[in-house]
């Protein structure tokens, strides 16, 4: 009975509201993002772990702010991959800042 409606409701929508089910898809998702906070916060960790977007971006799309967002990464236990320069570059850079 659900594979039914969903058919039927498929070829309802796509020629009335939407161009092909491309369109309908794009639009679904979003709807789901907006109103499913849990999912929306799967989508920015995998994302920001697919270095797909940064960590900003990813708690962007989390809907929270960059501290809630590392909280959060914390919380489930992951870890962040912090990149940043060797002591000795940073020696180098401190140098030249001061010379």
């Amino acid at each position: 009975m659900a594979n039914y409606i969903v058919s039927e409701g498929l070829n309802f929508l796509i020629p009335k509201y939407f161009k092909n089910k491309t369109e309908l898809l794009n639009e679904a998702v979003k709807l789901i993002l907006r109103s499913n906070w849990a999912i929306r916060v799967e989508l920015a960790i995998d994302l920001y772990f697919k270095e797909k977007v940064s960590l900003a971006k990813a708690a962007e799309i989390a809907g929270v702010t960059t501290i809630e967002f590392k909280d959060i990464l914390a919380e489930r236990g992951y870890k962040r991959v912090v990149e940043g320069d060797t002591i000795e570059e940073i020696d180098r850079k401190i140098e030249e800042a001061f010379e």
